[in-house]
């Protein structure tokens, strides 16, 4: 459909999509996609924009009133990410939560499903230009969709390892450390696997394997205390200074999206309320240089929250 229609086009129908079933007034969506125009220009696009789905997509494709548009799944309008977060949601997958769920509570076969729900980056390779809250919207919820992805493999392979399927939880795991190939406790959790399955040479290659792509993409080592890579790892066994040392050092290349990565996941492996707020502070930064000054705000307060806390006691 993508060389049907145009880039604001698809991006309309993304938003609208990711947004159902909820009604999206029309002023909303002429200002995310057309703010560089004046009102009625604005307005115009729009129209011309839903005349061109409807034209490719059929009548009742987005819904569409005098004041609002809408994407109704009633309809039959299936949309993998939509799919994917509900998903999430029903096995209890939320990045707000910090801390894995009560061991036996993961059902594989669940989180199998959802895991190959995703299909990559959300309208990877999509330009639309001149519509930066467009853009600053689609850069949060690639983030989430893919923080949400990088957990569900995580939980999925703990999950399989619980069931005794060490082959399977060895597949997982190293897609993980693909996808995700700065988070420590990955590889950690593969090497550990690997010495269960008595395939030493291929742990000791994850090993390799971590240390040179960290010490090349961060510039700092690995944990050295070789008892971790000794057996699967549970939140909490990554020291969060480390993981603080490499968003900083991520933040200070200008790779803002892996260094917000990293912190997000460090926040669901910590419990202690200083590593937090130092966490939470470094994301208030990647906010302000990515011009997300209400986002920044509100980490901020975080911080303030856990440092309170901990005064506290």
């Amino acid at each position: 459909m993508a060389g049907e229609v145009g880039a604001k086009q698809l991006a309309l129908l993304t938003y609208l999509a990711l947004a159902a079933p909820l009604r999206q007034a029309r002023s909303r969506l002429a200002a995310l996609l057309w703010s560089e125009k004046s009102e009625e220009a604005s307005r115009y696009r729009l129209r011309h924009a839903l005349w061109m789905l409807h034209r490719t997509l059929g009548d009742s494709v987005p819904g569409a009133d005098d004041d609002a548009c809408w994407l109704d799944p009633e309809e039959g309008t299936w949309v993998d990410a939509r799919e994917f977060r509900r998903g999430c949601r029903q096995e209890g997958i939320d990045l707000r939560r910090s801390g894995p769920p009560a061991a036996g509570d993961d059902d594989s076969a669940a989180l199998q499903g959802i895991v190959d729900l995703y299909r990559g980056e959300l309208l990877a390779g999509l330009v639309v230009r001149d519509a930066p809250e467009f853009e600053e919207w689609l850069l949060v919820e690639r983030e989430s969709l893919d923080l949400l992805y990088l957990e569900a493999l995580w939980r999925l392979g703990n999950a399989q390892i619980a069931a005794g399927s060490l082959g399977e939880a060895a597949a997982t795991l190293d897609r993980l450390v693909q996808a995700d190939p700065l988070r420590e406790r990955s590889y950690c959790a593969l090497a550990g696997l690997y010495v269960r399955l008595d395939d030493r040479s291929a742990a000791v290659r994850i090993c390799r394997r971590c240390s040179t792509t960290i010490n090349a993409e961060l510039g700092v080592s690995p944990c050295p205390d070789p008892n971790r890579w000794q057996r699967p790892t549970a939140p909490g066994d990554i020291p969060a200074s480390g993981e603080v040392e490499r968003a900083s050092r991520l933040m200070q290349g200008g790779r803002y999206r892996e260094a917000w990565a990293v912190c997000r996941a460090a926040v669901s492996l910590c419990s202690d309320p200083v590593a937090r707020s130092q966490l939470a502070l470094l994301q208030a930064e990647i906010a302000l240089a990515q011009d997300r000054p209400k986002e920044a705000l509100s980490l901020v307060q975080a911080a303030r929250q856990a440092i309170g806390r901990l005064a506290a006691r």
